[in-house]
């Protein structure tokens, strides 16, 4: 799975960060294949209060970004659903025009209860998409009072 993240496989990327929301052992195993990777990309926080247009903003942030070639990854953390315990709202449906472009990864994450906005495996999210080679990572929090 490590050799897919590094090599940019979507798949390999999207269980590897699976495996680091849902796997304690998963996580320590992913994060140190992929550390001495990591420190290259720029890591871009988008917060603020429900509605205020974090994905927007993301949306043309993306944009602007790949019309200079640059390689995006996103990791939108949403209210956890207590049903499956993944993100409810699913930020990714407001970025689909990014959907088919090799340069765009976009995950959503369940806050899981955590406070702040971010989701405990955030850290680890943003390791393995800095690991992939992805040069600019946002991290769209969730807004406050929807944890």
């Amino acid at each position: 799975m490590v050799e897919g993240v590094r090599e940019r496989r979507v798949r390999a990327i999207a269980r590897a960060i699976t495996l680091v929301e849902n796997s304690v052992e998963g996580r320590r195993e992913i994060v140190r294949h992929l550390h001495p990777l990591t420190g290259n990309a720029h890591i871009i926080g988008i917060a603020g209060p429900p509605g205020v247009g974090k994905s927007t903003i993301v949306d043309g942030l993306i944009r602007l970004y790949r019309n200079d070639g640059v390689r995006v990854g996103v990791i939108a953390v949403d209210p956890t659903s207590p049903f499956t315990g993944g993100a409810i709202l699913g930020d990714r449906i407001r970025m689909v025009d990014h959907s088919g472009d090799p340069g765009v990864f976009v995950r959503s994450m369940g806050s899981r209860g955590s406070l702040g906005g971010l989701a405990l495996a955030t850290a680890d999210a943003i390791t393995v998409l800095d690991g992939a080679g992805f040069d600019v990572v946002f991290v769209e929090t969730v807004g406050a009072g929807q944890a």
